[in-house]
């Protein structure tokens, strides 16, 4: 199972994440990304790194060992 998680300094609220991924990423209120669950299901892999490959702050990571 992949597994996600944010490292909230760098973001910077654009919502790449969310809009590629909203099962597995949310923009709180303050504009700073959440992960939702940091264990992806296989059926959310693609989407997720996806997600990761387009964020413009580099502010996520995903482990897909």
């Amino acid at each position: 199972m992949a597994r996600v998680e944010a490292i909230h300094p760098m973001c910077l609220g654009h919502g790449l994440c969310e809009e590629n991924a909203p099962e597995v990423f949310r923009v709180d209120k303050w504009g700073c990304v959440e992960v939702l669950d940091g264990d992806v299901p296989p059926e959310l892999v693609a989407r997720a790194r996806n997600a990761v490959y387009r964020c413009p702050a580099k502010a996520l990571l995903i482990d897909e060992g």
